[in-house]
């Protein structure tokens, strides 16, 4: 190398060492206004008798007033009930699941995790919406089912704690699920053999041996449970207040909306409130499973062959095909049919194809649908994209960069999405500058985007964990600095995950109500908010087509998606054979 070629190295050295730093900066600097600064403002609401925007003195009195009032400590007790019942239930029921697709030879048990896999991605508010069709006493489905049958009473009160409890079991129980089926996937089942041939039966062997092996994924999913559970506000708001049942939530949501003055130090002392339990959670889990052995693979190869049940295998088939019914069949059949029914309810009307109709046809319904639309392209897309980069950054990273960008991240996890409106809501109006921001279309997707992180990270997570850092080093050995060769190898390599992070993002913003519930602009209300508002008004029937033709549309969009990744696989497949092979894979990169 000659002296010129060695200063010119130099130079360039010195060059993408000065724009890396810039552009750590940047990022660092965005990470802190988007996700750190907001919340901010809910402990500077907490310490003030006032808003956070008011130049007050910071004091206890503001968060002395709120823990004096009985209603917080009601709540609170609600909050650690239902976290508890619910928790306890969704492990319960995913842990059952995940040893009957794993280890045994239940018959359906192939079908578990599709049928998983469905429901986690149906938004919460369809199966709350559909629920409360099939279960309220009046009208409900099922109530008018049992009275056909002479029964007196309703079947089933879903305005109730059972209702609520039932309901959020079963939405949580995917979760727990997905979370635990890889452990009992993977334990060595030799172990369950041993204590076979030593006398113990299959009861005692699956709590004594079975159980305790899978500990640090039934840890991890109760953690996780009870932090959704949480920050849960669909279900709450629709069920529990029907029956006067708040929970950290909803009482917010009271506190903020229902109360005139709004009460905004008592709920911003709610949600810091909410944000310790949260945190204790995951210490707790820490500590739970610190210095801990858990080794259940070893390097001896261990058998894989399903556990022999007996009779009892199709008691426990028949547990799958209840959860199904539950779960999907009947929320669903329940919006097919209030559909198609001028008046819910009402049987003799017959059935007509009006509501959907005067849904396509209502301008109101045209503007909420392009909404949607908007929100959950443009959301899904910034969900994934921020979701990917900080993965990335934490898993390539190491120092403060990798610490305060996994603390920001984890963020999200410990708000309700009620909650983060809140903080940004009061983040946009603390500073002069950032006030135009209130009450715009921008606000409300900045805020949904932040809201879906903590899905689109587990997205991230897996597309990441396919790429040898390798690939990575090589890009940078040829002298492409940090920012290209995330861009120009990594993004590169991910598409499919992505799109496939792009497309979840965005139905989980089509159905989230929490955030426009404080933040829709005047005039400007996503599909969820106007179904939730045509349920509080008694149209249930148009409520229900709404969510029809959504669910439709949802399907349509998957649809097109998974042809269009099939016929790229087709003729990348053909280019293959023909020696015109792509110039970057966009298929399961191996490292």
């Amino acid at each position: 190398m000659t002296a010129s070629d060695f200063e010119r190295d130099r130079r360039a050295s010195i060059r993408r060492s000065m724009t890396g730093g810039f552009g750590w900066t940047v990022f660092l600097a965005a990470l802190t206004l988007v996700f750190v600064y907001p919340v901010s403002m809910i402990a500077i609401g907490a310490f003030r008798d006032g808003l956070p925007s008011d130049d007050l003195p910071f004091t206890l009195g503001g968060l002395l007033a709120a823990f004096q009032d009985p209603e917080t400590w009601k709540t609170m007790g609600n909050s650690l009930l239902l976290v508890v019942v619910c928790g306890t239930i969704s492990v319960a029921g995913g842990g059952l699941f995940a040893w009957i697709a794993a280890n045994t030879n239940v018959p359906g048990r192939r079908l578990l995790t599709p049928l998983m896999a469905v429901n986690l991605f149906v938004p919460p508010l369809f199966h709350t919406l559909g629920w409360i069709m099939l279960g309220n006493p009046q009208n409900g489905l099922l109530n008018q089912f049992g009275r056909m049958l002479g029964m007196h009473g309703p079947i089933i009160n879903i305005q109730s704690w059972g209702g609520l409890f039932l309901l959020m079991s079963l939405g949580y129980m995917p979760f727990a699920y997905l979370l635990m089926l890889g452990a009992f996937k993977n334990r060595d089942q030799s172990l369950d053999e041993a204590a076979s041939i030593s006398g113990a039966g299959a009861v005692r062997t699956f709590f004594t041996i079975t159980i305790p092996s899978v500990g640090p994924a039934i840890t991890g999913a109760a953690i996780l449970i009870a932090v959704l559970v949480f920050q849960s506000f669909d279900s709450p708001q629709l069920i529990g207040r029907q029956a006067n049942i708040f929970v950290f939530s909803t009482q917010i949501f009271h506190y903020v909306r229902d109360q005139a003055p709004a009460e905004y130090t008592k709920a911003f002392a709610l949600s810091l409130v909410l944000i310790v339990l949260v945190l204790l959670l995951f210490l707790a889990q820490r500590w739970i499973l610190r210095g801990r052995s858990f080794t259940t693979l070893t390097g001896k190869t261990s058998r894989r062959e399903p556990q022999e049940l007996g009779p009892v295998r199709w008691v426990l088939s028949a547990l799958i095909v209840v959860f199904l019914l539950l779960n999907l069949i009947l929320p669903l059949f329940a919006m097919i049919l209030g559909s198609l029914q001028p008046i819910f309810g009402v049987m003799s009307t017959g059935l007509t194809f009006d509501n959907y109709v005067q849904m396509l046809t209502d301008p109101e319904f045209s503007s909420s649908l392009g909404l949607t639309a908007w929100l959950a392209v443009i959301g899904g897309f910034g969900s994934i994209a921020v979701a990917l980069l900080t993965t990335y950054v934490t898993a390539r990273r190491t120092g403060f960069i990798r610490s305060y960008t996994s603390f920001s991240v984890w963020i999200p996890w410990a708000l309700p999405g009620i909650v983060l409106a809140l903080a940004y809501m009061f983040a946009v109006l603390y500073v002069p500058a950032f006030r135009s921001l209130y009450g715009t279309a921008f606000l409300m997707t900045l805020v949904l985007i932040v809201a879906t992180i903590p899905v689109s990270s587990r997205i991230a997570e897996g597309a990441l964990a396919q790429l040898s850092p390798e690939l990575e080093e090589a890009g940078r050995t040829s002298g492409a600095g940090s920012w290209r060769v995330l861009i120009t190898i990594v993004l590169r390599l991910v598409v499919p995950s992505f799109l496939s992070g792009w497309f979840l993002s965005a139905l989980f913003i089509a159905g989230n109500l929490s955030v426009p519930m404080l933040l829709a602009p005047p005039g400007l209300q996503p599909v969820s908010l106007t179904a939730f508002q045509q349920f509080l008004q008694g149209n249930m029937s148009q409520g229900a087509a709404l969510f029809m033709i959504i669910l439709v549309a949802a399907m349509a969009v998957l649809a097109l998606a998974a042809g269009s990744m099939k016929l790229a696989a087709v003729l990348r497949a053909r280019a293959g054979r023909s020696g015109r092979a792509p110039s970057v894979p966009l298929t399961r990169i191996t490292p």
